[in-house]
């Protein structure tokens, strides 16, 4: 099903200074270009995790976006041990989630003849794949099927009308529309302004390919978090500014942000707010653990 040969990623591996008590986020590449996510979390880990959110009246539950794999240590030893029992016992799918294919520009990242000379997932696992969206879809409207069959085979472009946020921006007033630039243009300026100064090796280093808010969870460069970045978000006086995600490529503009606080991007996913001439940003990602994040930049375009 899954080959043996694997390449085994594991984010901040060498920052972990007790294995009993951490969290990892772990991927696993195949030679048939396929990439696969978790996160392992120690015991040790999700107790300090709860006993934190208890001291400060929080809820005490943790959650991941990935898939949440509970060990009793993040050695590399440990995890590469747990996914080749798990491709052994076939039950690798159902503890990693698919994350996608290494695309061309990305495969100088792993030793030179990993890959097979074609990138082709083997076909069972999207059969099962498949028979789970089809599921779903039993229970949906005409409108969704309709939705997903042009999504699937026709058009894949994210459309203004598709987001979620939108409605709870209009009840503010704020008026929303689809801006002139491409999202590939704004993540390239907002990747200038907010990661000038790092080489390509460094960025290659911290995996911004995928997720340009590693440049902050890597600490590259300086950034409030967490709490903090959420205040300073909400106290920075706003005009108009970009919205853009790490997914696509579709960019909104707010004519008057004025009213934009962080409840109302709270629950977005790897979602980037910036001042209109980069003189801010703010990052809500997809970790539960990572940021928000709020940067105002050395400079501006």
């Amino acid at each position: 099903m899954f080959s043996k040969k694997r390449h085994v990623r594991i984010d901040w591996e060498c920052s972990i200074e007790d294995e009993t008590d951490a969290s990892v986020c772990v991927y696993v590449t195949f030679p048939d270009y396929s990439r696969w996510v978790a996160n392992f979390y120690t015991i040790k880990c999700i107790e300090s995790i709860r006993n934190d959110r208890l001291s400060r009246g929080e809820n005490t539950f943790v959650w991941s976006e990935e898939n949440l794999i509970i060990v009793d240590k993040v050695s590399r030893a440990h995890i590469e041990k747990i996914i080749d029992e798990s491709m052994e016992q076939n039950t690798f799918e159902y503890l990693f989630k698919y994350f996608g294919w290494v695309q061309a520009p990305n495969v100088r990242q792993y030793p030179d003849g990993f890959f097979e000379n074609e990138p082709m997932i083997n076909s069972d696992i999207v059969m099962r794949q498949a028979g789970r969206l089809y599921e779903m879809l039993e229970h949906a409207s005409d409108e969704l099927k309709d939705n997903i069959k042009r999504f699937l085979f026709d058009d894949r472009k994210v459309r203004i009308e598709h987001l979620e946020l939108i409605p709870k921006l209009e009840v503010k007033s704020m008026i929303v529309a689809q801006a002139e630039l491409e999202g590939r243009d704004m993540k390239r300026e907002w990747e200038d302004v907010f990661a000038e100064g790092l080489d390509a090796q460094d960025k290659t280093n911290i995996y911004m390919e995928q997720y340009l808010w590693h440049v902050f969870s890597y600490a590259k460069k300086p950034c409030l978090s967490d709490e903090q970045a959420v205040e300073a978000f909400r106290n920075e006086p706003k005009k108009a500014c970009y919205v853009f995600y790490q997914q696509h490529d579709l960019v909104l503009l707010i004519e008057d942000a004025a009213r934009l606080m962080p409840e109302d991007v709270e629950g977005e996913q790897d979602i980037y707010i910036v001042d209109e001439h980069f003189k801010w940003t703010y990052v809500v990602t997809h970790e539960s653990e990572l940021g928000p994040y709020f940067v105002k930049a050395q400079y501006t375009r």
